[in-house]
Order: C-alpha cells, then sequence, then structure tokens
C-alpha cells in the first residue's frame, strides 16, 4: 500500500460490514451497489464515488466525512515529536510480519533509566539488539494481547533480560519462560518513577488492552490512525471500549498503535470514521 496508514477506505468498510454481520451480497442490495463494484472497493480495485461513500457511510455507521477524506488519501494524522514528554521517551521497532509492518515499542523513564519493552513485533533479535544499545535495565515487558505478530518470540526477550512480563488476566497466555502477572483494568505497573495504568480494551481479543502513561497510551490492535482493529470477538464491544477508555482522554494524548503511524485521541476524533459522533 502506497498510503501511510494501516487501514485505506477498502480495510475500514470491510471491518465495518463484516462487525454488522453483513455479506457482500447483502449490503451491495441494500445499498444499491452491484456486488462487484463493492467487492473491488474493498481489494482497492477501484475508488468510490462521493455517492458511494455516502451510501456505505450511512448503512454501516461510519462518518462520511472522514471516510471521504481517507478515500481520497487526504488526511494522515500529524507527526509526534521525539520530545513529547521530557518524563518519558518512546522507540519504535517495526517489523513485517507476513508483509505488514507490526511495531514494538521500548519506554524510558527519563528519570529512573529503567525501560519497559511493550509487544514483540515478532522479532526478537532486533527487539533484543535495540534494547540492549540503551545499556539501561529493563522493569518491565507489557503484552498489549497475544496475536503472534506481538507475542512471538517472547521467550528470547526474556531469556535476556530478567524482568515480569504482564499481560490481561482475560488473554490466553502465550508460551513464556515464566509465569505472567495477569493484570485487570486500572492496574498500575511502575517503571522506574512511571506509572503505567492499564486499560481494558476487549473485542479484537478477549483481553485486548492498552498501557498509559502520563499523556502517552500504547493502544496495541485496538485502534489504529483513522481505524480499528479486527472485530474477532465483538464488534459492539470493541468500539465502546474504545470510547470508554481511549477516546475520554484528553485530546493532546498520543496513542501509539500496534500498526500503522502514531496519532492523539484529539486526531481520531477528528478524523476516525467509525466515531460519527465526535
Amino acid at each position: 500500500m502506497s498510503y501511510e496508514l494501516e487501514d485505506e477506505f477498502g480495510d475500514i468498510i470491510k471491518k465495518a460490514r463484516k462487525g454488522l454481520n453483513l455479506s457482500v451480497e447483502k449490503l451491495a442490495q441494500e445499498i444499491q451497489i452491484s456486488h462487484t463494484q463493492l467487492s473491488k472497493m474493498e481489494t482497492y480495485s477501484i475508488k468510490p464515488t462521493v455517492e458511494h461513500v455516502n451510501k456505505l457511510s450511512k448503512r454501516l455507521g461510519l462518518s462520511a466525512k472522514k471516510l471521504q477524506l481517507i478515500a481520497e488519501e487526504n488526511w494522515s494524522p500529524k507527526p509526534i515529536p521525539i520530545d513529547h514528554d521530557s518524563k518519558l521517551s518512546v522507540l519504535r521497532i517495526s517489523n513485517n510480519v507476513n508483509g505488514w509492518p507490526v511495531h514494538a515499542y521500548v519506554l524510558k523513564c527519563e528519570k529512573s533509566k529503567q525501560l519497559a519493552i511493550i509487544d514483540t513485533a515478532a522479532n526478537p533479535k532486533m527487539v533484543i539488539e535495540k534494547v540492549k544499545g540503551y545499556g539501561l535495565p529493563v522493569s518491565a515487558i507489557l503484552l498489549t494481547h497475544a496475536h503472534q505478530d506481538h507475542v512471538g518470540g517472547l521467550s528470547e526477550i526474556q531469556q535476556v533480560f530478567d524482568a515480569p512480563t504482564y499481560i490481561h488476566r482475560n488473554e490466553p497466555q502465550p508460551t513464556s519462560e515464566r509465569a505472567l502477572i495477569l493484570v485487570s483494568h486500572g492496574d498500575m505497573i511502575s517503571v522506574g518513577a512511571l506509572s503505567i495504568r492499564v486499560l481494558d480494551i476487549p473485542g479484537h481479543t478477549a483481553g485486548g488492552c492498552a498501557f498509559q502513561t502520563r499523556n502517552t497510551v500504547f493502544a496495541g490492535d485496538s485502534i489504529f490512525a483513522g481505524s480499528v482493529g479486527n472485530a474477532f470477538l465483538s464488534y459492539d464491544d470493541l468500539l465502546n471500549n474504545i470510547r470508554k477508555s481511549i477516546l475520554s482522554l484528553p485530546n493532546d494524548t498520543y496513542l501509539f498503535p500496534g500498526h500503522g503511524p502514531s496519532t492523539t485521541v484529539g486526531e481520531e476524533k477528528a478524523h476516525n470514521p467509525f466515531f460519527a459522533e465526535f
């Protein structure tokens, strides 16, 4: 894909359609678009017209204005400044898994000079190399969910860094060198002088969660710039939990997702088609 976002127009309408349990045939019939046209829109083979966008948005509960900008490839979030918070720094580690970029992150507490690893990007060698480059102790390994592209290579990382590993108690437990520490919504984890709060966001997975410290959130596969993760469990739950746990935060809160560019709460309120109410 040439567009910067994790999800293009076709991905967005497909996720919304599946979330509402609509087949391509059923949706096409309801909004009077040919089955062939709709299929081609979902696979990027044709560009939608404004009429297409309006019809699809109305039936799928999306914002037509926000969706049109993405269909035209006329929006992407503003880059987050490296020094967005003097108390912490964030390093993104990206890897391609089955041809698609996935991110891990290293969080550094600037006061205590301690680190946390968030997810693995299924590339333990790269994560270990980057973290070793700091020459600083790792206080925690945080897992947003247990999909293989986010936990692959966890055991190798644990063999190098003797730090507790945290995962939501409702999430299936991945292969691990040691017992995982199970957390729930609102639990606090310390990394040096930083307090990290667990945000419960089920829907993509049973125990999908995010981790918030100060004005920074590591969102996993709950929300992306201009989109959301696949709702493998519950579409309604995923959207409602994003509203409750993430979009309720201040607009200047920075969001670091598991895929795609970083964004902010304010950007997502203004530009994410799944949240038409903002």
